[in-house]
């Protein structure tokens, strides 16, 4: 599925900053370990996919590999310095959903760590640490220095420097229990929370969706596509029309909690006016 702009009923002030801070949330959580990673060293041509990748304590982009006898890391077995291509991408949470939400795309340079000092130095933390400690040394683990990293997403094009990095390296609170609060809500509710942004009752942004020509794929009227502390994203599908829609969580006026999404999530459930009849109309 692809996306095309579509004006949000929300006021463009409004739309703004909600659409900038989740844009800077899924750079930081892709960038910290979520999606698949391919990297490609275009000089020689060759591209490895088996990689995990995650963000170091002190702000550094960190990615590891186990090559073992039905798999080696080829052109990348070098101790130089490697130009590379790196390309994230984040399907949608509903996995039944054949949607992505966004992907990463960087150039820079691969340099492999030597020994087990210069990995440990590196504060590995997230799935990158636990890689490290269950397999050991037979783990490659490198760094990769970059300039510029491009968000791609249904909104368009973003570009970040260098400087996201350290904003992904602090560790976020956990959304766990967000996510599985929205995940087991009906379809029929999630549908009525996106027509509210559609229909202008709710705050939120939305884009349209230009759905394949095969639309079997989609198997609900709205699934989730996307939970961070601050918003829900939903896919609202009806007849052959399609929206992403993002949906603002009031903030606690407390310190967070991991439970505070899961309340936000209920209360913004009960505003909800009736059900409609109709789906809404672009």
């Amino acid at each position: 599925m692809s996306s095309t702009s579509h004006t949000s009923p929300t006021p463009a002030s409004m739309a703004a900053n909600p659409r900038a801070a989740h844009a800077r949330s899924v750079t930081g959580r892709i960038l910290a370990g979520e999606g698949a990673i391919e990297l490609t060293a275009y000089r020689a041509g060759e591209t490895l996919s088996s990689a995990v990748h995650g963000v170091s304590r002190s702000g550094q982009l960190v990615v590891a590999d186990i090559p073992n006898l039905f798999h080696s890391l080829g052109g990348f077995h070098t101790a130089d310095d490697i130009e590379v291509r790196a390309d994230i991408v984040k399907d949608s949470a509903d996995h039944r959903l054949a949607l992505r939400l966004a992907s990463l795309h960087l150039l820079g340079t691969l340099r492999w760590c030597r020994d087990t000092e210069e990995v440990g130095a590196l504060g590995l933390q997230g799935q990158l640490a636990d890689l490290v400690q269950d397999v050991g040394p037979r783990v490659r683990v490198g760094v990769i220095s970059t300039e510029r990293i491009l968000l791609h997403d249904c909104s368009g094009v973003t570009a970040y420097d260098a400087a996201i990095l350290a904003d992904a390296a602090t560790a976020a609170p956990s959304t766990d229990a967000l996510h599985d609060a929205v995940m087991s809500t009906a379809a029929e509710t999630l549908a009525d929370v996106a027509d509210a942004v559609l229909d202008d009752i709710l705050p939120g942004w939305t884009e349209r969706l230009d759905l394949p020509e095969d639309t079997s794929v989609v198997a609900d009227p709205a699934h989730c596509v996307d939970v961070d502390r601050h918003c829900v994203t939903l896919a609202r599908f009806t007849g052959d029309q399609g929206w992403v829609v993002q949906v603002p969580l009031p903030s606690p006026a407390h310190a967070p909690s991991a439970q505070d999404g899961v309340i936000a999530w209920r209360h913004l459930l009960d505003s909800l006016p009736a059900r409609r009849i109709t789906a809404p109309r672009p």
